[in-house]
This record gives structure tokens, C-alpha cells and sequence, in this order.
């Protein structure tokens, strides 16, 4: 059985920067020999430089509080100034907390109470003469591990700096919509180890984004990519939010705008089953009622396992003007099932001519049973047959690639449409 306990040699691997894993190499082998005051002094020392080299990177990059905070510390170091100094390191914690947000609430006690024992390791005087601290073994294991894992494994951005630079890259023109890539740039952001509380933040902050702001497709793609890209990166603390938080926000969308939740749907089809029951009952009913505007979003709601039956219902009554004004790169089977319908049943040559050109659109499209219903329906019904666009329906499925044009040509004898056959020669000129 595993130990519980951290291994301390592979804690000094997961420190992020050079200076800090040194130090905290020297606490452990100080800790390894007994020496465990030694030790939490190193382990200090190593997270009073860990936040003073993330003060600097913070400043590289920016961010005016680390500035303000390093010109601070660098003009009382080159004054000699050693109470300004002292003070410094007295507030490094409550900085790296308030300031900065490089640790939480929690970690700022763990991390305190390491400050707090330094103290009382490196000044006897803090103790009675007759009294000196020992700290045992555990307290200065404990010590090290808070160290590492508090703060020395992460890179300088984790609290609010961290997600607006993070929410700056995504709106950026040159963030990739590929899943691949997009992975490939948020491990090189301060995304990259961190915290749960930033992955968390961060993956409300999208969701809030796709689901209650009006963006472009191009936008919607980005945030979708960074979204499946941080599942890839944290999947338990990303599962974990959006069953917590999914339903609350799908819940601030107004009625008017929930499609905005399809190419969340769609592109990560598994969050549907984290949707609160009402939640779900509302989508359906959106789509069942699905605005005619809205109907070409129909082809991936056929396919959604929550959505199908309800996308089938909507089709059932789409109107003629619905699928003459969609766009469909692809026509769903039960899309063209429906424009057959409307087609053969035309009532009126008006009926038969207006919708001719939607048959025609998307002769190619149709199966062939499909095509088979359409021309023996020019056959059959009164009101195609006298229909000025028949011939033109007619020549239109010759192009589906269903029949050969033998096939075709038999289904138009068949059907009493004779005339339209091609012989042998107007077949090969064709």
C-alpha cells in the first residue's frame, strides 16, 4: 500500500523555478540528517525568494501592484534600510494573499504558521533561555510540504491578474478555434499548474461568456476550444464545475436566447447529462417550438440523444417558407422526408411551383425512396402535373447519384412520365 505521506525528493522536483528548488533541496537534506530547525529556516528562506522572483516576473509582465511592491523592496534593500526591510518580510504573506491572490485564505494560515516557526527557530531570543524550540520531525515535513505546495509548484499568475490575462488571450484575434492547438497555447499560459481555484474561475468565466454574451461564431469556436481544452488539462475540477454551475447559468439566459446553449451542446455533448431536470424540460420545449430563423441548427439537434425527439416533432410542422429560406449544408433524412411531404401534397399549381425550387436546391440530397415518392407524385397529382416547374423537378433528380440512368429512366416510364425518359443518345449527350 502507498504511503500517504509526500515524497519530499519529489516535491523538490515539482518547484517551478531554479532558486526556490535549491532552497527547498537544502530544508530536506537538512531535514534527512535531523538538523529540523535548519530545515524550516531553508524553507523559508525558499518561499520568501519564491514570491519575490514571482514579484519580478509579475513586473516583467505588467502587472502594476507587483511593481509597486518590488520598487518598494528594492529601494529599502539598496538604502541598507533594515527596518523597512524587516517589515517587508513581515508582509511578504499578506501580499502574496491580498495583493497579488498567489495563495488562498487557507494557504496564507499554513504558510503564516511557517513564518511563525522561522522565527522561533532562527531568534532563540523569541524563547526562554532554558527552553529552546525543538521542532520535531513532522512539523518541519509539514513545513516543506506547505512550501511546495502552497506556493513554490506554481508559476507567478493565479488569482485575478492570472484570469484577465487569461480572458485577453482568448479574445485575442490570433487564439486558435482547434482543440489541439488551443491546448497547446493554455499550457503555455498561467493556466499551466494552476490552482483549482483559477480552473474553476476560469471555466465559469467561459461558460458565463458563450451562454450570456451575444458573440461571433469565430468567438463562440475560441471559447469552445479553451473550454474542451481545460477538460482535457483538469477534468475532475472542470466535471466538477460544470455540475455545479451549468444549470445556474443556463437559467440567466433569456427565453429569446436559448440556442446560445446549442454549440455548447453540441460540442461538449457530455454536459448535458449535468443539467438540472427543469433545465432540460425547458430546452426541449425550446426546441420543439423552435423559431423558424433557427431551424437550420435542426441537423445536430436530430442528432443529440436529449434533443432528437423533440427536433422531430419541430420538422413534423416546418412550413414551406421555413425550408425554402434554411440552409443546409448537409439535409437531415427527416428534413428532406418533410420537403417531400410538403411537395407531393401539393393542393395547388401555386403549391407545386413555389416549392419546386427547394426540391430542386436539394435533388442530390434525397434518398431514394425519397426521390421515387417526388416522381411518381409528378405522375400522379392533378395539381404537379400541370405544374409549369415539373420538367424541371424531373430534371433535377436525373443528377442524384442514387440512379443510374437506366433506373431513372424505368422509374419515369413507371410513373406515366414517358416523354421525360432520355434514349440511349440524349443519355450519353446528357
Amino acid at each position: 500500500m502507498a504511503s500517504p505521506l509526500s515524497d519530499l525528493d519529489e516535491l523538490v522536483l515539482r518547484c517551478r523555478d531554479e532558486k526556490a528548488k535549491k532552497y527547498i533541496k537544502e530544508a530536506v537534506s537538512c531535514y534527512k540528517v535531523g538538523a529540523f530547525r535548519s530545515s524550516i529556516v531553508s524553507a523559508w528562506v525558499a518561499v520568501s525568494f519564491d514570491i519575490i522572483d514571482k514579484l519580478k516576473e509579475l513586473s516583467l509582465a505588467g502587472d502594476k501592484e507587483a511593481e509597486g511592491q518590488l520598487n518598494d523592496f528594492e529601494k529599502a534593500r539598496q538604502a541598507g534600510d533594515i527596518a523597512k526591510s524587516l517589515k517587508f518580510e513581515r508582509d511578504i504573506l499578506s501580499v502574496a494573499r491580498d495583493k497579488l491572490e498567489l495563495i488562498s485564505h487557507v494557504e496564507y494560515i499554513d504558510l503564516e504558521r511557517l513564518q511563525q516557526d522561522r522565527n522561533r527557530c532562527a531568534h532563540p531570543s523569541m524563547t526562554s533561555d532554558d527552553d529552546i524550540f525543538n521542532p520535531s520531525a513532522e512539523l518541519a515535513r509539514l513545513h516543506i510540504r506547505s512550501a511546495v505546495e502552497h506556493l513554490l509548484q506554481y508559476p507567478p499568475s493565479q488569482g485575478k491578474y492570472a484570469l484577465e490575462s487569461l480572458l485577453s488571450e482568448i479574445d485575442s484575434q490570433y487564439f486558435p478555434t482547434k482543440e489541439e492547438n488551443a491546448l497547446t497555447a493554455l499550457k503555455n499560459s498561467p493556466l499551466y499548474k494552476a490552482r483549482k481555484s483559477l480552473v474553476r474561475n476560469f471555466t465559469i468565466v467561459l461558460i458565463k461568456k458563450i451562454l450570456t454574451e451575444s458573440l461571433s461564431f469565430k468567438q463562440k469556436i475560441k471559447v469552445i476550444a479553451a473550454l474542451k481544452a481545460t477538460s482535457i488539462m483538469y477534468r475532475q475540477v472542470f466535471n466538477e464545475v460544470v455540475s455545479e454551475k451549468l444549470s445556474s447559468i443556463v437559467k440567466l439566459v433569456d427565453d429569446d436566447n436559448i440556442d446560445r446553449t446549442f454549440i455548447f451542446l453540441k460540442r461538449l455533448p457530455e454536459t448535458w447529462e449535468c443539467l438540472d431536470p427543469d433545465v432540460k424540460q425547458k430546452i426541449q420545449a425550446y426546441v420543439e417550438n423552435l423559431p423558424a430563423e433557427k431551424l437550420e441548427e435542426v441537423d445536430f439537434l436530430l442528432e443529440h440523444k436529449g434533443l432528437s425527439a423533440h427536433a422531430r416533432k419541430r420538422v413534423k410542422y416546418a412550413t414551406r417558407k421555413e425550408l425554402a429560406d434554411a440552409v443546409y449544408f448537409d439535409v437531415p433524412k427527416e428534413v428532406a422526408d418533410r420537403m417531400v411531404e410538403l411537395y407531393v401534397s401539393s393542393e395547388s399549381f401555386d403549391d407545386a411551383n413555389s416549392f419546386a425550387p427547394v426540391i430542386n436546391v436539394h435533388a442530390s440530397d434525397f434518398n431514394k425512396e425519397q426521390v421515387e415518392k417526388i416522381v411518381r407524385a409528378c405522375g400522379d397529382n392533378f395539381q404537379i402535373i400541370n405544374s409549369f416547374e415539373k420538367g424541371a423537378v424531373i430534371n433535377s433528380l436525373r443528377k442524384n447519384n442514387n440512379f443510374s440512368d437506366e433506373e431513372y429512366n424505368q422509374l419515369l416510364i413507371d410513373s406515366g412520365l414517358k416523354e421525360y425518359a432520355k434514349s440511349e443518345a440524349e443519355q450519353k449527350e446528357f
